[in-house]
């Protein structure tokens, strides 16, 4: 989002640790429900990971071991009833003759930061990539790992005849390592700045803090830090634990060099041993978004190339064969880049050849022994590691974290394609219920703005969307269209920010996706057109402030973080913030700004939206929406806002994300289908929501069982 803005999630400044139960959450989490047919909240909310659940995140999944053998990989699960993860170090045979070994458990969740505008570094709600990596001799694994709030090196045994230790006990949170050639040391990449700022800001205490474009309200309630930061790479030996800085050499086995021969602009590159290269790059330099192309050196100097139009563009990865004779590509394809393909390009032919499409997506891959291995997932399967063979294309799975899913019922998915009325390339997932049957109409919930990989809930993942298939909703899976054709005009970041908010003509090119969307799911026969609600997160919320208000289709709609609207929104973000968004032609306070707003505005529209809405935020955004609720409270709107504590733009603790989902389910369950949970517990929450307009009637009401409960 353009706005990510207000992805205001928490900042380097004090985090107060996740609350929870005592004891091992790797003991509750594995007691797994074996052969589960229904996929219910509690099932989504305690799917295993190996990776990064995000998709964007592009770093590889597993470790393999010098002799190709052995694989290691880190395997997350959430444990709600704790609000823990359970993180397990798993050994892997290679040919799956074995049962995985457990080498190490435990750790706290180490999240991923992120820069924002100026500061320096945000914390996310997503975790930090950590693969294993086996030392040089393959009789170690190093890992990263937090334990009392420091993330270290440590080191455990694939042979299982010592248990694990920290290998590193740096200042510092270590970001990255790498072993030393000979494996006597571990050279690690740390951020010293992170706490040389946070430590001066502190200084500023006593005087009072000057408010200024370090501030961001939501956040933090003092500066944050801003710049850029260099990162310090040092060298730990471990037989000694000394610690040295790193030398050039030294630094280059954690950040690889690009090259002399790999031109600047290049965003991808891959170096083989024998020579060969490989990198993108745009075939428009004077294009901010340009197709790119696919340039191969071979050794002796000879360059060949692969140009959009040749399927080429959108490549995510790159990866030399040992004898670096073949590349392996692999790119987002086909309509509106929905798919998957995985391309071969050996030195003696003149172009790639196509190894595999699929609409699935393939994340964390690593080339090793001429198969490419990867997190592999669909829209109705949770995320596997495959390895798929380069000469043969023959795929087979070696490690399925979720094995308790295996007979679990999901319902039909149908990818919709178009484009809108803007020309852009569009697709939607229209899921139905398992139990759905020619001739029924069900009631639908629209869930954006990603739909890829296994249909969880859209980015953010707040609502859960197999789950409520499952009761018996038709879910659409609403994928955000790409750029206008005008906006590919644009020469620089400020501009294209400036054509997109133009008349809002992004928004309006989101609205005319959805509309034509959800069109072609009702055109299925399978929705009731009068039973519509819609859930959005992020960027997505504007989507469902712009639908509420200049469409009459959803009865009653879900947000994850509110508002982009007048007065909190900009105040909540700050200075700079407020500077930034103008510089794109947002108005904030000025003459004209109410009327600039008019198409988007919550607030200056709350007599057209009837339709109920929930807001479930984390604290350190919800401020954002406090005027949006306050006019519709105000207004006698129906409006709820829930605020969860210590918590990111993206949410990240398992009791929230639990809680969440079943708060939709609850949401959506009353106002399209007149049903409440029978659960004295939520007695409260249904009072609540009876007194607001429009509500059912008490007699019009059917109590069902829990949303936990599957259907």
């Amino acid at each position: 989002m353009l706005l990510a803005a207000v992805a205001l999630s928490q900042a380097i400044a004090p985090i107060a640790p996740i609350s929870g139960a005592d004891g091992d959450p790797c003991e509750e989490s594995q007691v797994e429900r074996a052969n589960l047919e229904v996929f219910d909240l509690q099932a989504q909310a305690t799917l295993a990971d190996l990776g990064a659940a995000d998709l964007s995140v592009a770093s590889r999944t597993v470790g393999v071991s010098p002799d190709q053998r052995r694989i290691a990989i880190l395997v997350t699960r959430a444990n709600p009833e704790q609000n823990a993860y359970c993180q397990r170090l798993l050994l892997l045979d290679r040919d799956g003759q074995e049962e995985p070994l457990e080498v190490d458990r435990g750790g706290e969740f180490i999240r991923d930061d992120y820069p924002l505008r100026e500061f320096s570094s945000i914390l996310a709600g997503w975790s930090r990539p950590n693969a294993p990596i086996f030392s040089p001799d393959g009789t170690r694994i190093a890992y990263l790992k937090r334990v009392d709030g420091s993330t270290q090196v440590w080191i455990a045994y694939p042979a299982g005849d010592r248990p694990s230790h920290r290998a590193t006990s740096m200042p510092d949170d270590v970001d990255w390592f790498a072993w030393s050639e000979d494996g006597a040391g571990l050279i690690v990449q740390t951020r010293p700045e992170i706490r040389i700022r946070a430590e001066a800001i502190a200084d500023e205490a006593a005087s009072g803090f000057l408010f200024d474009e370090r501030f961001s309200p939501q956040i933090a309630d003092r500066p944050l830090p801003v710049g850029d930061l260099s990162p310090s790479f040092s060298f730990v030996a471990l037989e000694s634990a000394t610690v040295r800085p790193a030398t050039d050499a030294e630094r280059d086995q954690v950040v690889r060099p690009r090259g002399r021969d790999i031109p600047e602009q290049a965003r991808l590159f891959a170096a083989a041993d024998n020579g060969a290269l490989a990198w993108t790059e745009s075939e428009r330099s004077d294009r901010l978004i340009s197709p790119t192309r696919l340039s191969v050196m071979r050794p002796g100097g000879e360059t060949l190339v692969c140009s959009s139009s040749h399927g080429c563009d959108n490549i995510r990865g790159l990866w030399w064969s040992d004898d670096g004779a073949s590349l392996v590509v692999l790119r987002a394809s086909g309509w509106a880049n929905s798919g998957t393909s995985l391309l071969r390009w050996t030195l003696e032919e003149a172009q790639p050849e196509i190894l595999v499409e699929t609409d699935d997506v393939l994340v964390g891959c690593i080339l090793s022994a001429r198969e490419l291995l990867c997190g592999r997932e669909g829209s109705s399967q949770p995320r596997r590691l495959v390895a798929i063979d380069i000469d043969t294309s023959e795929e087979r799975v070696i490690f399925d974290p979720n094995p308790h899913l295996r007979g679990a019922r999901f319902g039909e998915v149908r990818r919709l394609r178009f484009r809108n009325s803007f020309g852009t390339e569009s697709f939607a997932d229209l899921v139905l219920p398992p139990e759905h049957r020619d001739g029924q109409t069900h009631p639908l919930v629209v869930v954006q703005y990603n739909s890829e990989g296994f249909l969880r809930g859209g980015t953010g993942d707040e609502v859960p969307i197999h789950p409520l298939a499952n009761r018996g909703f038709a879910v659409l899976s609403f994928d955000r269209p790409s750029f206008t054709p005008g906006a590919l005009e644009a020469r620089s970041a400020e501009e294209l920010r400036r054509i997109n908010r133009t008349d809002w003509m992004d928004r309006r090119s989101v609205q005319s996706s959805l509309e034509t969307a959800v069109a072609l799911a009702i055109e299925t026969g399978t929705i009731d057109p009068e039973r519509m609600g819609i859930s959005g997160f992020s960027d997505g919320g504007s989507t469902v402030q712009w639908a509420l208000i200049n469409s009459d289709l959803f009865r009653v709609a879900s947000m994850g973080s509110c508002c982009e609207d007048l007065y909190s929104f900009p105040t909540a973000a700050g200075p700079g913030f407020t500077r930034f968004v103008r510089s794109m032609g947002y108005q904030h306070f000025e003459p004209g700004a109410e009327e600039y707003w008019q198409p988007l505005s919550l607030i200056l529209n709350v007599d057209r939206v009837p339709a109920p809405i929930l807001i479930q935020a984390a604290d350190s955004e919800y401020e954002g929406g406090l005027d949006v609720v306050e006019t519709f409270s105000h207004r006698g709107r129906p409006i709820e806002l829930f605020v969860f504590p210590n918590e990111t733009h993206i949410k990240w603790q398992p009791a929230h994300r639990l809680a969440m989902y079943e708060r939709v389910t609850d949401w959506f369950e009353f106002w399209l289908r007149n049903r409440m949970d029978c659960d004295p517990a939520k007695a409260a929450q249904y009072r609540r929501w009876q007194t607001m307009a429009g509500a059912p009637q008490e007699d019009k009401l059917t109590c069902l069982p829990s949303a936990m409960s599957g259907p």
